[in-house]
Formats: structure tokens, sequence, C-alpha cells
């Protein structure tokens, strides 16, 4: 668990402009083209060191700021990626937005978001399925697409693929991270299960040619990891994008 930045700080740094957001590339596995790329939420530093900024978002979830924070996040990066044509971007969002949150109202207010993928987590669906599904319905009419994240890893996991549209799932590193016969036997059937669907693979946490040849071995069609990209600057991510066009 990281650690959580105090409610305050999260306001400090919202007010001070301290937090950046930074893209990490998302591959097609096939191409070994960017494709999307995952935005994350960065602090940066009166130095200029550029540190996690999961302290914050840990901390946002305790109260208010946390819709502040997302809010921003979301702004920011339309601003970022105005340019980046044929590029998806990967948000994050916290189930609190679906159950407490006016999550449809303020991406509405953005403009175009044709090009975002929100990825949501198991546990969003948890508490109430159906204002769930109804919220999920109307994102998806705004031509969001919605990606299933660390699937595997919560609760109910097949269900929420019975009962909800998605359009792809993320799998988590930890499949692929120390390979063993188990973990090769779950993750080959997760893989199975989303194929079955139709859904695209977005497999998290390449950081090596065996990981990369598993995850090639099993048809699976996106990768995102250390092996190819790494994190990085809007400005950095656009020079890589010129680069690979």
């Amino acid at each position: 668990m990281p650690k959580r930045a105090p409610r305050a700080g999260v306001r400090r740094a919202l007010n001070q402009k301290q937090l950046v957001v930074f893209y990490q590339p998302i591959h097609e596995l096939a191409s070994r083209r960017v494709v999307a790329a995952e935005a994350l939420l960065r602090a940066e530093r009166q130095t200029g060191e550029i540190r996690n900024g999961a302290p914050i978002a840990a901390g946002a979830e305790e109260g208010s700021e946390l819709f502040l924070l997302d809010s921003w996040m979301m702004k920011q990066v339309r601003s970022d990626t105005a340019g980046w044509d044929g590029v998806r971007i990967n948000v994050n969002l916290s189930p609190r937005e679906f159950e407490e949150g006016s999550i449809v109202q303020r991406l509405k207010k953005l403009g175009d978001v044709s090009r975002i993928n929100l990825e949501i987590t198991e546990t969003s669906y948890i508490r109430k399925p159906i204002h769930m599904r109804r919220i999920l319905d109307q994102i998806r009419a705004l031509g969001i697409q919605l990606w299933l994240d660390d699937f595997g890893t919560g609760h109910s996991s097949l269900s929420h693929l019975l009962y909800f549209e998605v359009d792809g799932v993320k799998i988590p590193e930890i499949f692929i991270k120390e390979r063993s016969r188990r973990s090769e036997a779950i993750t080959r059937a997760i893989v199975n299960v989303a194929h079955d669907l139709r859904l695209p693979v977005i497999v998290e946490g390449v950081e090596n040619e065996e990981q990369l040849g598993f995850v090639r071995d099993l048809g699976c069609e996106f990768i995102q990891g250390f092996l190819f990209s790494r994190p990085m600057s809007p400005e950095r991510f656009e020079s890589v994008l010129s680069s690979t066009q």
C-alpha cells in the first residue's frame, strides 16, 4: 500500500501546481507501434525532482479531494494530448467516482472524450451493481471505452464480465512477474476467457524477452512495460510518437 499524503497536502499540491501527468506507452504487440498510453499521476518537487503520485492519490481517497484530483487529471490529460492523433489515453478512476461522484456530468463538460479509455477496477461494481451499470452505459454513450483493470485479482471477476459491458481487460504484472506452471495456467485461462468474449487484452509489467514471448504465444494484443517504454513526460511522449509514425 502506498503512503498517504494528508488531505491538506492534496489540496496544496493542486493549488500550488505541483502535479504533472506522465504517460506510459501501450504498444500493439504485432507491430510494436504505440497505440495508447496510460496517464499516471506524478508530483514535481521545487527541485524539479519527479516523484510517484500514489501518496497524493491515496490521500485524496479519504475525502472530497478525490473528485477535485480526478477532475484535474482528466482536464490535464485533455490538454496534454490534444495533438496526439490516433492514440487513446487510459485514465484510472477510483471506485468512489461511481458511488458518490458526478462523473458523467464532469466528463460531458470536457468536450470530446472519445479517445479516452477509463480503467475501472472490479471493486467498482460490487456495492451497487444496478446503479453502476446505468452509469457505465451513460459513459460508453459518450464514446469512451471501458477497460477492466487488474483483471483476475478482484472479487467475482467472471460475473462482472457476464453482467457489464467492457471494451477490454488489463492483466496485472503479478501473473507474469514470477513465472510458474500455476501462474501460466491462470494467465492462459484469463486470456482465453477475454478472447472468447471478443475482448482485447493489455498485459502490464512486461520487462524482459521471456515475458514478451509468453504473452505473444498467448495471442495478447497489447503490452505495457519497461521492456519497451517507461513512463515519460508529455513532451517526451510526443517526441516518441512522432518518431514512430
